[in-house]
């Protein structure tokens, strides 16, 4: 997957997310869904990160099927206690989870076998602003920031036990939050101003190659698994 021209895996990624929202049919979402998991096995990556990757989309899903078993009504399937469960509402949660998952996993798989650099450079084929690019670029940058600055702060907490016990974790968290974002904004105008003393500019500079065969057989297949999946949504398989 990760040499595959980035131009022919956003094409597929977006053509893939319009199909999965356009459907009206639980087959569709489930064998995108599937796809990108095969997708993922094959391009070994470790499953640990595989995990880490679905965890995010999978707890919108959840969040979508409890609230529409609660709220969608229907027939009473169960009840707790004051609750009542309905059937109705719990089958369009499951589509609503199937969509979630599926446009997930294809955002997913294309973040971790395509680096930001070259999807920045296919943005700039597919003549999207360079202010959007560039924005990209910086919030890319601007997130791992956060992260390592969290990572030293928590630790420094640690290190004085602020960490030491419920009470101790809630203050430390309080002050982790309010302290988190001038430190992260601080470094960010350091790096930004370091970066342009030294000349540096765009990261997307530069063109990408000519698409080779192995481009043009992901875009046939990526062109052939979507026409099957509009044939299905239009022949109304799996409602």
């Amino acid at each position: 997957m990760s040499r595959v021209d980035p131009r022919v895996k956003i094409a597929g990624a977006a053509s893939l997310l319009v199909v999965n929202l356009a459907c009206k049919t639980y087959l569709v979402p489930a064998l995108i869904a599937l796809a990108m998991a095969l997708l993922m096995t094959a391009g070994s990556i470790p499953y640990r990160r595989q995990l880490v990757a679905v965890a995010f989309p999978a707890s919108f899903a959840l969040f979508a099927v409890a609230s529409q078993t609660v709220f969608a009504g229907g027939s009473v399937l169960a009840s707790i206690g004051p609750v009542d469960l309905h059937r109705e509402g719990l089958l369009h949660g499951l589509y609503l989870a199937l969509r979630i998952v599926a446009g997930g996993l294809v955002v997913v798989v294309l973040g971790v076998s395509t680096p930001i650099n070259r999807i920045c450079q296919a943005l700039r084929w597919f003549r999207v602003p360079a202010t959007f690019v560039e924005l990209t670029q910086t919030v890319y940058r601007y997130l791992f920031d956060t992260y390592d600055e969290l990572s030293r702060m928590r630790q420094a907490q640690r290190s004085r036990l602020g960490w030491a016990s419920a009470r101790n974790g809630l203050a430390s968290s309080r002050m982790l939050g309010a302290a988190l974002f001038m430190r992260v904004y601080e470094r960010g105008l350091r790096s930004s101003e370091a970066m342009r003393c030294r000349g540096a500019g765009p990261l997307e500079g530069g063109s990408l190659p000519a698409p080779g065969r192995l481009d043009l057989i992901a875009g046939l297949a990526a062109a052939a698994l979507v026409a099957a999946l509009i044939f299905l949504s239009l022949g109304g398989w799996g409602r």
